[in-house]
């Protein structure tokens, strides 16, 4: 009977946490689909690169709001037990509330452990993936972006200026600047003057620019000639998107293994990323993010426990309930508090990994008392 009733308890609360999960995670993800935008707008990738990388942005979405769906989870389920007299069935079969209490922390440390997995496996390789699809991907949509009177410096290196547009793909007075014309030492620089031009009606990266004069750098130099017609192909450059991964798209090893390097003096070479001091902060935030702050998870269901020891008949019940929440709202408070915090020090470090635990104990110690005396 006993393993029916948690079974019961577990599943319920599983229901809500998934329910409160997917509905806020889902509201995020509109949003911040709505902010990546700009990969279509401003920097000329195609819809299909800006599904995909909305797509695999979606566990990271769930790894930082589940803290917060766990404890409010745990935290109405047990209200709700209360006022439908369920814990009652609990209390009638033998099982002490220090039963109770154990096997919702067991719980807790099974969705502790599926949160590290998340934040340690899951969240890095999912974004490093939309990284890729950036990384690999050109600017289908840039000809989109070609527009009359308005100067386009999407690309990196590119500046594309048209002064009239007669139709989806044929412009009047082009102007195009690569690089930096005023830098004579590089001899990728040019600019380009056209009185027309069309984009390839079977490749919209190419443009075909008819009587117009090129001016571009060598050997120091300035020259120019004139023609009558060229190809000037636009698929050789790269959108302005940051293509190099960040922190929280890094594999857990690597991080972990810059942070350990660091914190003993020595060099680590990594191509994904620069290991250096200056990033060690935010290297031992992003560890602390991934293994440390899931360890919260057992402390507030522990907290969240303090709703047994009074009952609902009770006059301040209301009270009391306010404040145990309150309670919750803070040890999540706490965990987001530490992690700003977190420098190049060993002992902060090692600090801030115990202190969920011994936090832990000391609450759990009290609690046990209360409920003994109760």
């Amino acid at each position: 009977m006993e393993k029916i009733l948690f079974r019961k308890l577990i599943l319920d609360i599983s229901l809500r946490a998934l329910i409160i999960t997917f509905t806020i995670g889902l509201i995020v993800w509109i949003i911040q689909a709505a902010n990546y935008l700009d990969f279509v707008i401003d920097d000329g990738h195609n819809f299909t690169i800006y599904f995909y990388y909305n797509l695999y942005s979606f566990p990271k979405i769930i790894h930082r709001i589940l803290p917060f769906v766990f404890g409010i989870s745990v935290f109405f389920e047990l209200i709700k037990y209360e006022k439908n007299n369920e814990l009652l069935i609990f209390w009638t079969n033998g099982i002490t509330k220090k039963r109770f209490i154990s096997n919702l922390i067991n719980f807790s440390l099974i969705v502790m452990f599926l949160q590290i997995l998340i934040g340690s496996i899951v969240s890095p390789s999912s974004q490093l993936k939309a990284r890729e699809f950036l990384k690999n991907s050109n600017m289908d949509f840039l000809p989109n972006l070609i527009k009359q009177g308005k100067f386009i410096d999407t690309v990196s290196g590119l500046t594309i200026f048209i002064n009239e547009k007669t139709d989806n793909n044929y412009f009047k007075n082009i102007y195009i600047q690569e690089g930096n014309i005023l830098d004579l030492t590089s001899d990728n620089n040019q600019i380009i003057f056209a009185k027309e031009g069309f984009l390839d009606s079977n490749d919209k990266k190419v443009f075909k620019l008819l009587e117009g004069k090129i001016i571009s750098t060598n050997n120091n130099k300035l020259m120019s000639f004139e023609f009558d017609k060229i190809d000037y192909n636009l698929s050789k450059f790269d959108s302005r998107t940051i293509k190099i991964a960040k922190m929280q798209e890094l594999p857990s090893r690597k991080i972990i293994e810059c942070s350990i390097s660091l914190m003993k003096n020595t060099t680590y070479r990594e191509k994904m990323f620069l290991c250096d001091f200056e990033s060690l902060k935010n290297i031992n935030q992003e560890i602390y993010k991934r293994f440390i702050k899931p360890m919260y998870f057992p402390l507030l269901t522990l907290v969240c426990c303090f709703l047994l020891t009074f009952s609902r008949i009770d006059n301040n019940f209301s009270m009391r309930t306010i404040k145990v929440f309150l309670y919750v709202f803070l040890i999540l408070v706490l965990s987001e508090i530490l992690m700003r915090y977190i420098e190049s020090s060993k002992l902060l470090i090692i600090l801030v990994m115990f202190l969920p635990i011994i936090i832990y104990f000391s609450i759990y110690n009290f609690l046990i008392s209360k409920i003994n005396h109760g």
